[in-house]
């Protein structure tokens, strides 16, 4: 028990240890999210560890110490490079940076909804300084425990949508795709005008046309896609070699009036892109027999979502 301001205020050390354990843990989950790197749950652990050291530190002599600019920065490093290791110093920076950015973007999202919903703004400016300080009466606790991980998800979701914004929509870029045993590699283009989703798991849809490719698909395709709406509608649809990846997608597009897509899960889909690959195994792949481009120049139109939500490896 410990008295701050005239008021006496029971400090629990282990929820307040574990509370910031889990929140630096999200942080960095999201630092690697956002710079499409691997996540290791064990060094995610350990960087989140690292980070919840310095609260047990202000509960000693060396709170001083521990409250120093100085010092925080030192174990932001330290979590870095434990969550991340250390490769060469622009990716070790990127880490560091994205480690910020989030944790300025959930911690001052909460604040702003704080704020917005305190009337009082005296007893607002109290709450946050018992907060700041590790400790915080239960309505103030109850708000952090509910709203990091919704502000979590509101920060990584709105970096997302910056990022396909960045995209530059008329790239082109080279892609594979791989389903089962059938492989096929073409040209694509990123098209901001692709805005197709499965609106069950909101998965990317690509197009990709099958001109040029018709050997190298088997007989029962060719056929669904000359008519997919007869096929959609009798019992052949369950014979097709990829019945099991099949969706339905709402759409009208191609030069088509039909409202259900096919579209196939592939097993991944590669882009190549500036000494990059993104692999994006959470999409969908509608195929066409139709023509995309007029002179040949490309035989894909990538979803730009897919360009942002894969994971990215050199091949430099």
């Amino acid at each position: 028990m410990s008295e701050r301001g005239g008021r006496f205020l029971v400090m629990y050390l282990d929820v307040i240890w574990l509370l910031n354990l889990l929140f630096d843990s999200l942080l960095l989950t999201g630092a690697a999210l956002l710079l499409k790197r691997k996540i290791s749950l064990i060094r995610i652990g350990a960087g989140g560890f690292i980070g919840s050291i310095i609260i047990i530190l202000n509960f000693t002599p060396l709170y001083a110490w521990a409250d120093h600019p100085v010092t925080k920065l030192l174990f932001s490093i330290a979590m870095t490079l434990a969550a991340f290791g250390y490769r060469r110093l622009k990716y070790f920076i990127k880490g560091l940076m994205a480690l910020y950015l989030l944790t300025f973007l959930v911690g001052g999202t909460m604040l702003g909804v704080h704020f917005l919903f305190q009337s009082n703004m005296t007893s607002m400016q109290t709450k946050v300084t018992y907060l700041m300080n590790g400790f915080g009466d239960p309505v103030s606790w109850l708000f952090v425990i509910v709203g990091f991980p919704v502000a979590w998800m509101f920060s990584k979701r709105n970096l997302d949508s910056l990022e396909m914004t960045k995209i530059k929509f008329d790239k082109m870029v080279k892609v594979v795709i791989r389903i089962d045993d059938f492989t096929v590699s073409a040209s694509g283009l990123v098209d901001s005008g692709n805005q197709l989703y499965d609106p069950l798991t909101q998965a990317p849809v690509m197009i990709f046309s099958l001109t040029g490719y018709e050997d190298q698909i088997g007989t029962e395709m060719l056929t669904m896609l000359k008519d997919p709406n007869a096929i959609m509608e009798s019992d052949a649809v369950y014979d097709l070699p990829w019945a099991g990846r099949l969706r339905l997608i709402p759409s009208k597009v191609i030069g088509s009036d039909q409202q259900m897509l096919p579209a196939f899960r592939p097993d991944i889909v590669e882009i190549y892109v500036d000494n990059e690959r993104i692999d994006v195994k959470k999409c969908l792949v509608s195929f066409t027999l139709q023509q995309l481009s007029p002179e040949m120049e490309y035989a894909a139109i990538i979803h730009p979502k897919m360009m942002v939500s894969g994971a990215i490896k050199s091949v430099s």
